[in-house]
């Protein structure tokens, strides 16, 4: 009777915590996978490959639900089913989450920072991801933030979150992060001691441009100002989704993985054009996957693009050496 009690005891435990619980607890980093474009309406057949991988933590990046409606009441509800589906509420019970958001989350096809109701989109966000209600990103402006985890030997390894959606066209000096964002995030790297980072953007930043899309490339003197940034920075990798289909690359000498299109990918039609562009290209529904080991403090990473059945597409592994990824 007594294990009976201790056995129930620890099982509502577990159960009453939160993913901020989960998140704060964690420590040791060894693998994790993220990924984008995912419509709650939709089949979501990749949850069951995640649950199977064990991941250590969960990165959102960006469309994580779909709210096209223009209300927020459109986004709460958008979460609740999210929220219900069977393989991801198991997934989201065993797994820590963070990430970010891009346009269809914070509110409808490529809104910006004009969006009336973008403080109630900002809250409903941070629900999604439960954090406190006393949390002080509870009162700043955007859903930017970062995360600091140990790898195995002890090495720190960073996620940057940024939010390219709340300052957008906002401030035309600095029209897609805003310039507070901007000043953290050179604040954050400043300071940094981490032996890697990971940058979680909603949109891909240095990649080729595509007709029809949203690109960071609209905005030059944003592209060049990240690229300054940068430097000095060490072990850089953007995490990026938006495009419906997934890729690795390295371009203007940063390391990218575009993890795109969880429930839905960009019409056949365009596969030709896009393939010429972006050569290691995946465009089935997938997620990314990068395991992380290290030589000393020098970061190694495996990165692959997943489908559903558990296939590993394009695996590539970078190593961290003379301040370049090779």
């Amino acid at each position: 009777m007594h294990t009976f009690a201790l056995l129930l005891l620890f099982s509502l435990t577990s159960f009453a915590q939160t993913n901020h619980d989960r998140v704060t607890n964690l420590t040791t980093i060894k693998r994790f996978a993220f990924g984008s474009c995912n419509d709650q309406n939709d089949k979501q057949p990749l949850w069951n490959d995640m649950i199977k991988q064990k991941p250590d933590l969960w990165v959102w990046g960006g469309d994580n639900i779909y709210a096209d409606w223009g209300k927020s009441e459109a986004i709460d509800r958008a979460y609740k089913i999210q929220n219900a589906h069977p393989g991801y509420a198991k997934f989201k019970s065993m797994t820590p989450m963070i990430g970010t958001w891009d346009d269809h989350d914070y509110a409808y096809n490529n809104a910006d920072g004009n969006n009336a109701f973008k403080k109630e989109s900002q809250r409903l966000h941070l629900d999604f991801f439960d954090v406190p209600a006393d949390s002080p990103r509870r009162l700043q402006e955007g859903i930017y933030t970062s995360y600091q985890f140990l790898g195995e030997g002890g090495q720190k390894i960073k996620f940057i979150i940024l939010d390219n959606r709340y300052f957008k066209d906002v401030d035309p000096k600095s029209p897609m992060l805003g310039e507070a964002q901007w000043q953290w995030l050179e604040n954050e790297l400043k300071n940094s001691t981490a032996d890697l980072h990971f940058f979680v953007v909603g949109l891909s930043v240095f990649s080729p441009t595509l007709p029809y899309t949203e690109e960071w490339w609209h905005y030059p003197k944003e592209v060049e100002r990240m690229q300054k940034v940068l430097k000095g920075v060490k072990a850089p990798v953007l995490l990026t989704g938006d495009k419906h289909f997934s890729s690795i690359f390295k371009y203007w000498g940063q390391l990218e993985f575009l993890s795109s299109g969880m429930t839905h990918t960009v019409n056949r039609k365009a596969w030709w054009y896009i393939g010429r562009k972006y050569p290691k290209t995946f465009f089935g529904l997938s997620y990314g996957q990068i395991d992380i080991s290290w030589a000393d403090t020098m970061p190694i990473i495996k990165m692959t693009i997943r489908n559903a059945t558990g296939r590993n597409i394009h695996p590539t592994t970078w190593r961290w050496e003379k301040g370049n990824w090779h």
